[in-house]
């Protein structure tokens, strides 16, 4: 069995931090994942864990933004592979190319899990311990290092690594069972709208945002005219600043969606109001929509505008967005291409 190098990048990357190094990533060919990756890192979901700089930007722009005392992430694909001449001193962390879709994203979220733990052992990393808010040494409570042991950091980094891959793997399978019936349904409807002439449009906020790119992604990788409603940030940032944060998606559905297209909401609570105001416009009642959200659908499943939903019976964040992955990839698969290339989005 191949041992895990991530606990050692994820202490390397810790440490890089607290020199007062970022976090650069970029995505070959996805770049949903380098935003996610970014997000997570600067606006993490966990209470109490530190805000750390971090950037997604274009495999094109790496040689304009990356430092010498950055650490980038590198996420290729099966048909690319990195080649680019990055500063030396700069930490390398190369990942993707032989992961699915819902691997890799367990993997930058366990990333981001182990370089909290390393901030909270100052004595390792070079760093302070965490002021205010909660420590984040409760995602790891089996854990009991002295500040100078590194062998025994690695080794509960390690066992920790092994029990979120678990978890998350028994997350989604239970998932897809739960949900059979409701990707059935939304497969055989996706086909259906877009035969007629429909589109898919996805939402979400932050990572939520991120699996609503991936899906349009992938759908348009089917043929399948697709596209997410929070990829255009001037739209968004003038939607924000004029009407305020709440209407960023329903004003674009009431200008852009028409009767007949499928609408996927993705949330990890299920209480995002941006969505549920959505839910509320007049034309929701002549959509598909599709609600995918943890911690039991929350309001937004329970609406009576959705006419299908995606259950995941976590309350973790990152598992829950992993599950959403899952869901996403599961979908894509059985969906049968009815359109083509040109008519996408």
């Amino acid at each position: 069995m191949t041992t895990s190098t991530l606990p050692a990048e994820a202490l390397a990357l810790a440490r890089t931090f607290t020199a007062g190094g970022r976090l650069i990533v970029s995505a070959l060919d996805r770049p949903d994942h380098a935003r996610h990756v970014a997000v997570e890192f600067v606006h993490p979901a966990i209470t109490g864990a530190k805000s750390l700089p971090s950037f997604a930007v274009a495999p094109g722009d790496l040689d304009h933004v990356v430092r010498p005392d950055d650490a980038v992430l590198i996420i290729e694909s099966a048909g690319l592979a990195f080649d680019r001449t990055l500063p030396a001193n700069a930490q390398l962390l190369v990942t993707g190319a032989d992961q699915t879709e819902p691997e890799l994203v367990r993997w930058y979220h366990v990333l981001w899990e182990l370089v909290q733990l390393g901030l909270e052992h100052p004595g390792l990393t070079g760093g302070s311990a965490s002021e205010g808010g909660d420590p984040t040494n409760f995602l790891y409570p089996f854990l009991d290092a002295a500040e100078d042991d590194e062998p025994a950091l690695l080794a509960s980094m390690t066992s920790s690594e092994s029990a979120k891959h678990t978890e998350s793997t028994e997350l989604a399978a239970q998932t897809i069972a739960a949900n059979a019936a409701a990707v059935e349904a939304i497969v055989e409807q996706i086909g259906t709208a877009v035969a007629a002439g429909g589109t898919v449009f996805s939402i979400g906020n932050g990572g939520s945002a991120c699996d609503a790119a991936q899906l349009t992604r992938l759908l348009q990788a089917k043929g399948v005219r697709a596209m997410s409603l929070a990829e255009d940030p001037a739209t968004l940032t003038a939607l924000a600043n004029d009407l305020g944060v709440a209407r960023i998606f329903s004003r674009q559905v009431d200008a852009s969606v028409r009767p007949g297209d499928v609408v996927v909401l993705f949330s990890t609570s299920g209480s995002s109001a941006n969505l549920l105001s959505v839910l509320d416009l007049q034309v929701a009642s002549e959509l598909t929509i599709v609600a995918c959200a943890g911690y039991g659908g929350g309001p937004m499943a329970a609406h009576e505008n959705v006419d299908h939903q995606l259950i995941i019976d976590s309350s973790s964040v990152h598992r829950i967005q992993e599950a959403q992955g899952v869901l996403i990839n599961e979908i894509c698969a059985r969906i049968n291409s009815t359109a083509s290339p040109e008519v996408h989005a």
